[in-house]
């Protein structure tokens, strides 16, 4: 009987033998032996046993993989199985079928994303590439590293936290949307009865150390959008649309003032065709909105003279391109960063000569809001008429409203805004001209 691990090791057949069985101790349970042959380095570790009056072999695992005191405790936890009146063969087999059928957190990943990306939302509409992509990099950068390798009906709910409070170090805006992540993917597991239980059921981003912040209120009033409209005009490029690190591209300044005259977003400037303006109305379409659906923008007389100007630049399907002159849309980040620059944060080590480092943080998204804010508050426009020129979706209770029965509203409202911007932000003070830089007159 081998009863030590130098046994172990010295254990192989005599010189002509192709190969040689011996019993192994193990505190009085019988039946683990020890096979060893010439034509192999491997030793293996076999559990003989008797089970419904027929004589059975299972082989429990390898030698030097499996050392001799881990097949002692695998032989003990067959004999238990046996005593149990049980094949550990079969429930071996068994467990293999359920390895192979359970999902790792990358598989799971793999199959969520492609359902996702295809289900509605609430507008009813699939989630934009963007979107999509966005969801890839959280799990790339926030998730997969500590999680990918895990089966699924693993993953406990301590580990999850300890993952998204990582995450929430870094960024907590990211670890939020990082549990959401999580509980839509493994409600997607547990239907499909990879678990029984969600483990984010009930973890809220105050678990993770990433509570929920108060929404942005940031406005630009008159005398800063004031500032902010001379500030892009110093500035401006030259009129060839030339830029430095130190200047805004002339497609880059006139975007920006577009963004306040209208109050859409970045992405929906930064990507506009002129197939899509005809006359005073811009019309973007479903793909390019957030809420999928069509939106009208009427374009005032002041907006028209900046097209004008970017007519005379961009001579490709873009109203907006690229100073590298590849025919490419602005990018929408080059709008962010030229604010950022206007405030002096562009950088780590923020710039206090830069011409508007005075004003309160502000970013391109907060022009929208200024767009909001003043048309409700100085124009005394329609909370719901703004919304409705935002492209927000309508309450449900308005979901039959007849849109186009406001669109003259709307033109007004925007119309206003135009007169406002030309006469109190884009002209000298006291004055009724409008600044010749970025286009206007």
């Amino acid at each position: 009987m081998l009863s030590t691990e130098k046994q172990v090791i010295a254990f192989k057949p005599a010189e002509g033998k192709a190969k040689v069985r011996e019993g192994v101790t193990n505190r009085g349970v019988g039946g683990l032996a020890l096979e060893a042959r010439s034509d192999r380095e491997a030793k293996a570790w076999l559990y003989r046993y008797r089970i419904n009056g027929k004589q059975c072999e299972l082989q429990l695992g390898t030698y030097p993989a499996m050392k001799l005191t881990e097949a002692r405790q695998a032989h003990r936890e067959a004999v238990k199985v046996v005593e149990q009146g049980l094949d550990p063969r079969k429930q071996r087999a068994s467990e293999k079928a359920t390895n192979l059928a359970a999902w790792t957190m990358q598989d799971a990943f793999n199959r969520w994303i492609e359902h996702y990306q295809q289900q509605p939302g609430r507008n009813k509409q699939p989630p934009t590439a963007k979107t999509v992509g966005q969801q890839h990099g959280r799990w790339r950068r926030h998730l997969a590293p500590r999680l990918a390798d895990f089966y699924v009906r693993d993953v406990s709910r301590r580990l999850l936290i300890d993952v998204l409070e990582q995450a929430s170090k870094n960024a907590k805006v990211e670890a939020r949307h990082s549990l959401n992540l999580l509980r839509q993917l493994l409600r997607y597991c547990q239907k499909r009865e990879q678990i029984d239980v969600n483990p984010t059921d009930g973890l809220t981003p105050a678990d993770i150390a990433a509570s929920a912040s108060a929404p942005r209120q940031r406005h630009l009033p008159l005398p800063e959008l004031r500032q902010l409209w001379q500030a892009i005009d110093d500035a401006r490029a030259d009129s060839e649309g030339k830029a430095t690190t130190a200047v805004l591209s002339v497609p880059v300044a006139n975007a920006l003032k577009l963004l306040i005259l209208t109050g859409v977003r970045r992405g929906e400037v930064a990507f506009m065709r002129w197939d899509e303006v005809k006359k005073d109305t811009w019309t973007i379409p479903a793909e390019r909105t957030k809420s999928r659906r069509q939106h009208q923008v009427h374009l005032c007389p002041l907006a028209r003279k900046l097209l004008a100007e970017q007519h005379q630049l961009a001579a490709g399907e873009f109203v907006f391109t690229s100073t590298q002159g590849t025919g490419k849309a602005l990018h929408p980040d080059s709008l962010s960063t030229a604010v950022a620059r206007l405030q002096g944060r562009a950088r780590k080590e923020h710039d206090e000569t830069a011409p508007l480092y005075h004003l309160e943080h502000f970013t391109t998204h907060d022009l929208r809001r200024s767009f909001a804010t003043q048309a409700t508050e100085i124009l005394m426009a329609d909370p719901l008429l703004v919304e409705m020129m935002l492209a927000h979706a309508p309450p449900k209770l308005m979901g039959t409203y007849n849109r186009a029965a406001r669109w003259k509203s709307q033109v007004d409202v925007w119309q206003r805004w135009g007169e406002t911007v030309a006469s109190r932000v884009a002209s000298d003070p006291g004055s009724n001209v409008v600044s010749l830089r970025g286009g206007v007159a």
